[in-house]
């Protein structure tokens, strides 16, 4: 797994993490962005695009040809931005005790 790290003025403005896909129906051509997170105050600004094509090669740099992320549903933001960048829903969705069972979709893009 690979951990990105943004960075302005010596202060974390955001972070993404990727690598193998870890959900069971999974191709092995299909790597994960696992984490993304962007402090409030770097919202707007270029830092979230930085991250997800800072992953995307990483992903493609370790033979991945499609990636796919979770997101929670009620998260119009986050969804907003997977949707700008490519990403498709795949249908699959789950809730899972440790996110309080609420519910998220799987997006899907090719790399």
């Amino acid at each position: 797994m690979s951990l990105l790290v943004a960075d302005e003025d010596g202060v974390v403005a955001g972070f993404s993490g990727c690598g193998e896909n870890r959900d069971a129906d999974a191709r092995a051509e299909t790597g994960e962005l696992r984490s993304m997170f962007v402090a409030p105050r770097s919202w707007r600004r270029g830092v979230g695009r930085a991250l997800l094509a800072a992953a995307l090669d990483d992903l493609r740099e370790h033979g991945y040809s499609e990636v796919t992320v979770w997101s929670f549903a009620g998260n119009e933001r986050a969804n907003a931005f997977y949707e700008a960048a490519g990403f498709t829903r795949d249908g699959a969705e789950r809730s899972e005790d440790a996110w309080a069972h609420i519910l998220e979709l799987r997006y899907r893009r090719s790399l």
